[in-house]
């Protein structure tokens, strides 16, 4: 696949949905109900789409090593975003996406062993699997379809964060501003 920024970015929405897809139907089985995962609204998770692209570009350099080493660095790469991506959340939208504190060899809830499992399964998949076909796909996708799907999904996505952003860190310091404006309003007559 030519990396260039269309292609970066068409390969970031589509495995963001793919992801959101995956971990709906993870998610809802488990709770045995429809869940939503994440921390926007629409149908992307970016964790998934920006760990599709940390694979796209591990892969080529460790492609001809042995199958530890390969477990090794998916084990490094996926576990190191996961928990990268919650801390972030925590930090600063005050959000805990997931909560592995009651899991065997955990890690302050956000990382534990048996997903990080999961997750060099799934990254072998991906290496053998979904990206080959994804490759196959991208190639006979026509340039216009690629770029009109990329700038909506994208477009959904950056609105979708800035709503979150609004909602999480301005919304509540607005109205409590508003509500302190008003008090002292009213509190005056």
């Amino acid at each position: 696949m030519k990396l260039n920024l269309l292609n970066i970015l068409f390969s970031f929405s589509f495995f963001s949905s793919v992801g959101w897809v995956l971990e709906v139907l993870y998610r809802s089985f488990a709770n045995r109900r429809f869940v939503n995962p994440g921390l926007l609204k629409g149908p992307y998770l970016i964790l998934y789409g920006t760990g599709a692209l940390a694979l796209i570009v591990v892969i080529p350099y460790i492609q001809e090593y042995f199958f530890l080493v390969k477990v090794l660095a998916y084990l490094f790469v996926t576990t190191a975003l996961e928990l990268f991506s919650a801390l972030m959340a925590e930090k600063f939208f005050q959000a805990r996406l997931w909560d592995y504190s009651k899991e065997r060899f955990q890690f302050q809830g956000h990382i534990c062993l048996k997903f990080s499992f999961y997750w060099i399964v799934l990254a072998f998949g991906f290496e053998y699997l979904l990206f080959p076909l994804f490759q196959t796909m991208n190639n006979y996708i026509p340039y216009k379809i690629k770029l009109v799907f990329t700038i909506i999904l994208i477009s959904s996505i950056l609105i979708d964060f800035l709503f979150v952003i609004w909602n999480k860190l301005f919304r509540p310091r607005f109205l409590s501003c508003r509500e302190k404006m008003l008090k002292e309003v009213f509190d005056e007559k």
